[in-house]
């Protein structure tokens, strides 16, 4: 299990590094503000994404940590959720955020954890559960 948790890590902190180099890029440098629509006008805080990035890492741990025990097909149970889960996460921003723009970046922001994490982790879990 070792094996498989610790490429979620470090996919993690390498997404929330990169992650947050992003937002800084896009509220610094193109004047992009991150505000939530419900409670309106809410700024996302700084911290953030970096946060974000870790805590998914460690909730895809744990989903990482059920398939390979409980499923016949690891690599491809695993491809399967986290491409869903991927697709899915690109609506909530543009739903939650105020402009199209700063949604446009969370999703990128998306990409990258997504880029990083699915094929580290497919990588460590075995093509067939060990019986």
């Amino acid at each position: 299990m070792k094996d498989i948790f610790r490429p979620v890590v470090v996919a993690s902190f390498i997404a929330a590094v990169i992650n947050q180099a992003l937002y800084f890029l896009a509220a610094e440098f193109f004047q992009v503000e991150f505000l939530l629509t419900d409670p309106a006008g809410m700024a996302i805080p700084f911290f953030a994404p970096a946060l974000f990035s870790v805590f998914q890492g460690i909730v895809g741990g744990v989903i990482v940590a059920w398939i390979a025990s409980r499923t016949k097909s690891p690599k491809n149970v695993w491809l399967s959720i986290s491409l869903i889960a991927l697709s899915l996460s690109f609506v909530l921003p543009f739903l939650a955020i105020s402009t199209t723009e700063a949604a446009l970046w969370l999703d990128l922001m998306h990409v990258v954890a997504g880029a990083l994490i699915i094929p580290m982790v497919r990588g460590a879990l075995p093509s067939v559960a060990a019986e």
